[in-house]
């Protein structure tokens, strides 16, 4: 029989992926994203509308004080374990997980989450230096860490959670509900080491989680069109691998 052509003049490849990208449910978006971060972003924003009268004396100041006077570490303290290790997640060292997680997606094929990746480890942490700026809140004071100006928000606890979000975007959707509890604690754990080591106020932190989070989601909703499409070219690949042949051990010689 004579082989069909394609009046469109496309691959059959091509024209696959084209459908699997454009068979998923609104190009893999979400409207629990969008709803998500807008609601995240505006609370962040509000507090920082809350702080700009007053940096050092907001309303909520005595509520920080008493979390501080709770949970902060004693004078002369030495970072280590797992203090040690979540200040260093949040920094400069932090930093290192980013080429490493590049090199990982490029080696998988997924291009346009190299892309979200980056902008996940760089426009939250923006947000967060413009804000800093803005407010310029006093940090509390004898803070066991080394630290630079402005207190709100933390930029630990921004990067933690954008960061959080991230990891969940790019697992697989069925594995994904079993991980966002994960990484609530460890943002929350993130917060307390913040607040433990006297580097910021309590509301610092929680800024700091909204936001990141806030931006991050949006990130999501914005490239979830682009990481679909990575998906399906992955779906597709899977499907065009040829399966090997094997012969069959149990095979036998007919007898004579």
């Amino acid at each position: 029989m004579a082989a069909q052509i394609d009046p469109s003049g496309e691959e059959p490849s091509v024209r696959a992926g084209r459908g699997a990208t454009q068979g998923m449910p609104d190009n893999g978006r979400s409207r629990w994203q969008w709803l998500a971060a807008v609601i995240s972003v505006a609370f962040a924003v509000l507090m920082m509308l809350a702080l700009i009268p007053a940096p050092a004396t907001p309303f909520f100041q005595g509520f920080d004080e008493w979390w501080y006077s709770l949970v902060a570490g004693t004078a002369g303290y030495e970072p280590s374990g797992a203090v040690a290790l979540l200040n260093a997640f949040g920094g400069p060292p932090g930093i290192v997980m980013l080429p490493l997680l590049i090199i990982g997606l490029l080696l998988a094929r997924r291009r346009w989450a190299v892309l979200f990746a980056v902008l996940v480890y760089i426009v939250p942490m923006l947000f967060a230096q413009v804000f800093k700026n803005v407010v310029d809140r006093p940090r509390p004071e004898n803070s066991l860490v080394m630290v630079d100006h402005g207190s709100f928000p933390s930029g630990h606890v921004t990067l933690t959670a954008a960061l959080m979000v991230m990891f969940i975007a790019l697992l697989s959707p069925r594995v994904r509900r079993y991980w966002w509890p994960v990484a609530v604690a460890f943002v929350l754990a993130m917060m307390w080491s913040r607040t433990f080591l006297a580097a910021h106020w309590l509301t610092d932190t929680a800024a700091g989680a909204v936001l990141g989070a806030g931006v991050a989601l949006m990130l999501w909703w914005l490239c979830a069109p682009l990481l679909a499409r990575d998906d399906a070219r992955r779906k597709l690949r899977k499907r065009e691998t040829p399966a090997p042949i094997t012969e069959l051990s149990d095979a036998k010689e007919p007898s004579s």
